[in-house]
């Protein structure tokens, strides 16, 4: 006889599936961050045929030649959960059909808050390209200020290799993961009522000129902050960039808000903004010098062409990049800033030819040059002409050099630039409030991206971020061209497929607020999964939505940008 509230409910997975035994739709690995096939071309999937524990492993594969020339599987943890003990490790492989150049390795990886790394590894040896199941392991002791701990299996080159039965160990105690219930899927009329409470309906993404009345609300989520950073879960999507350019109008309207910093190069950013200021230049080909492609459509430009208006006939509000990713434009930049400096001039040319050399054949050595006489242009007298502000700017195209060139040093090298870049562009405009532009997983608290956990350290609640999520459609990627690709419809148990039940097109969710009243949503909605596109169509799931953002736009029918002809 059954009684009732004695059944086991269903689980969905366990916190970390360390042993490969959950799957999404069957074939992917739960709890996993997987490689985008799209740009790896390697893929992954549960195999219930090969495990050398319980009832399936996973099974990485080279399925054809990409950018990368490895793939892999791997998941972060805090940091404070391990901080000054000793961590180890283990996990179990096999291979087939490795190529001469192909390695498998398991490796674990520690990140401190200087961006300090420690990292250890084990390989795979094979015999002829294949081995049976072998247990590879790793072991460090966890600096006291680590900031997250990340575990890894990764084959590079061509061939198959099988993971399983991965475990952790702190100071020798064996970690034991936990269970997570069956996800939510369907919500009930209570759940719904529940979750309305931190819902703000939107009018329109489109930024008409029309009523901005629902779009008060932002004056009361973000109150006196000096930074609010806007996502976006594509970057080719056309409602988010009308919506986002719809919050910046408001916000520089009705806010302060006097600064748009994108994430695109910070030294190309000055030609747009010498548009946006005073009307130099063309402002599709500014746009086409920032050299990304997700700024090249006619959503920027039109954002673009407002800001050269609101700035008319004085200049109210500037546009700035985060970002250096290209050095090579960081100098042409720094060389039009010397034109009255002729000997500092010539120094900027002959290192732009060193950094020519160094980006096709990158070296420590010639690293160490190019910073050398970074630091002679420096120390160059003839800068003494210039004015502060113009000396201001030198110093930080230097840094931005600097940088790049210092990559392989630190952790996150790009976000965490990217984020003192921010913090840079503050210091020169301390009195001003600024609009951060860029990907979700930048602007985010992720510990795959973190620009958005340095600036919650720098500005604490001076910093605040929205999200977005989209339910379906298309938008533009990158497959080899400029594409459009279809968002289809979400599956059940996912963030997405939950809001899609209140009904509501375009809305706004309170995640802050959730989180401060403990909203019975809090239960299950940071174990629902949610989708974050790049620059390519391949899709990266993520979870903890709570933890990511303060707040979080839904909107359900999304389309592709409209890239610009040239």
């Amino acid at each position: 006889m059954a009684f009732a509230g004695c059944t086991r409910p269903p689980i969905y997975s366990t916190e970390y599936n360390l042993d490969f035994e959950y799957a999404k739709n069957d074939s992917i690995p739960t709890q996993w961050i997987i490689s985008d096939p799209n740009t790896t071309g390697y893929s992954v999937h549960v195999d219930t045929l090969v495990k050398q524990h319980g009832h399936s492993s996973a099974r990485l594969q080279w399925d054809t030649a990409a950018m990368a020339r490895q793939g892999g599987i791997q998941q972060y943890w805090p940091g404070r959960r391990f901080a000054g003990k000793e961590v180890e490790v283990s996990g179990w492989t096999r291979a087939e059909g490795l190529s001469d150049d192909g390695h498998v390795f398991l490796w674990l990886m520690v990140a401190d808050s200087t961006g300090g790394l420690q990292l250890r590894a084990d390989t795979l040896r094979t015999t002829r390209g294949t081995a049976d199941w072998t247990r590879l392991a790793a072991k460090l002791t966890v600096p006291n200020d680590c900031t997250n701990l990340a575990i890894a299996g990764v084959l590079a080159g061509r061939g198959t290799v099988w993971f399983d039965n991965f475990e952790i160990r702190t100071d020798g105690a064996r970690y034991e993961d936990k269970e997570i219930p069956a996800l939510k899927t369907e919500l009930s009329d209570k759940d719904k009522e529940e979750l309305r409470r931190y819902v703000h309906p939107l009018r329109t993404c489109e930024p008409d000129g029309g009523d901005t009345h629902d779009l008060d609300i932002l004056r009361q989520l973000i109150g006196n902050c000096k930074v609010v950073g806007l996502g976006e879960n594509t970057h080719g999507t056309s409602e988010i960039y009308l919506l986002k350019n719809r919050i910046f109008r408001y916000l520089a309207e009705n806010e302060g808000f006097d600064i748009l910093a994108l994430e695109a190069g910070m030294a190309e950013s000055r030609r747009v903004n010498d548009y946006t200021a005073t009307g130099t230049g063309d402002p599709k080909q500014s746009i086409r010098g920032l050299w990304l492609w997700p700024w090249w459509t006619e959503e920027m430009l039109s954002l673009i062409e407002w800001m050269r208006t609101y700035n008319t006939p004085e200049p109210k509000i500037a546009f700035t990049g985060v970002d250096m990713q290209f050095p090579q434009f960081t100098m042409r930049e720094l060389q039009r800033c010397l034109g009255a400096c002729p000997s500092a001039g010539r120094q900027v040319g002959m290192l732009s030819d060193k950094l020519q050399t160094y980006l096709s054949k990158p070296g420590p050595e010639l690293a160490a040059e190019i910073g050398a006489g970074l630091d002679s242009l420096a120390a160059d007298k003839e800068l003494a002409v210039l004015s502060d502000e113009e000396r201001a700017w030198i110093r930080q195209y230097m840094t931005l050099v600097r940088r790049f060139l210092d990559k392989n040093k630190t952790t996150y090298w790009r976000d965490r630039g990217m984020a003192a870049n921010l913090q840079w562009i503050m210091r020169q405009n301390p009195n001003s409030r600024i609009v951060l532009w860029a990907h979700d997983l930048h602007i985010g608290r992720s510990a795959m991206f973190p620009m958005g956990t340095f600036l919650k350290e720098r500005f604490g609640d001076d910093y605040k971020t929205f999200g977005f999520v989209l339910y379906e459609g298309s938008y533009t990627a990158w497959k080899n061209k400029l594409d459009v690709f279809a968002l289809p419809a979400p599956e059940p148990g996912t963030l997405e497929y939950a809001l899609g039940q209140l009904h509501e097109p375009i809305f706004m969710l309170d995640l802050e607020r959730m989180r401060k009243e403990n909203a019975s949503a809090m239960k299950w909605i940071d174990h629902l999964e949610y989708r974050e596109i790049t620059s390519t169509p391949g899709i990266l799931f993520q979870r903890r939505i709570t933890e990511t953002f303060d707040y979080l736009f839904f909107i359900r029918t999304a389309s592709a940008s409209h890239v610009l002809n040239f």
